[in-house]
């Protein structure tokens, strides 16, 4: 099987200057975890849910250098709410990633992303965005072709 059986297309895409508030509301209205992002037609990151959820709290040396002002969650609750309005995607995406082609057999895809800790890949052909392939679907694909398995939902 390959990538081109499984993939979500068309898929919504993020610019790295659109907030996050924006980009959440795309995720959020599209029933999507992830989108890849566009800058000047060229795919230049991914957002994720995780990566939103990430940009929430401080950076590792952060917390190292002053460790008491992150112990309080009520108040990192509140300054995070403060601190968000005006964050751009381009501050949290990943910049390092994977790419698959349609004809990517889903294996190796699948693999990669096992390897990577990622849930979802940006499908490319001549250099543009046509989809976005899911762990999720290339797991139950394989079940259901090598095993047998139906996923009941």
């Amino acid at each position: 099987m390959l990538v081109s059986d499984v993939m979500r297309s068309p898929v919504p895409t993020v610019s790295p200057t659109m907030t996050w508030q924006q980009a959440a509301e795309l995720l959020a209205h599209n029933n999507i975890s992830a989108a890849p992002v566009i800058e000047n037609g060229k795919l230049v990151g991914i957002l994720s849910e995780k990566d939103l959820f990430r940009g929430l709290f401080p950076s590792y040396g952060d917390w190292i250098t002053h460790p008491s002002a992150y112990l309080d969650f009520e108040q990192l609750e509140h300054e995070t709410a403060m601190d968000t309005s005006g964050r751009t995607v381009g501050e949290v995406m990943t910049r390092d990633i994977i790419t698959a082609s349609p004809e990517t057999p889903i294996l190796k895809v699948g693999a990669l992303m096992v390897a990577r800790g990622i849930h979802q890949v940006p499908v490319v052909k001549n250099g543009e965005v046509i989809g976005m392939v899911q762990r999720g679907k290339i797991y139950t694909s394989v079940l259901r072709e090598y095993f047998g398995v139906e996923r009941t939902r």
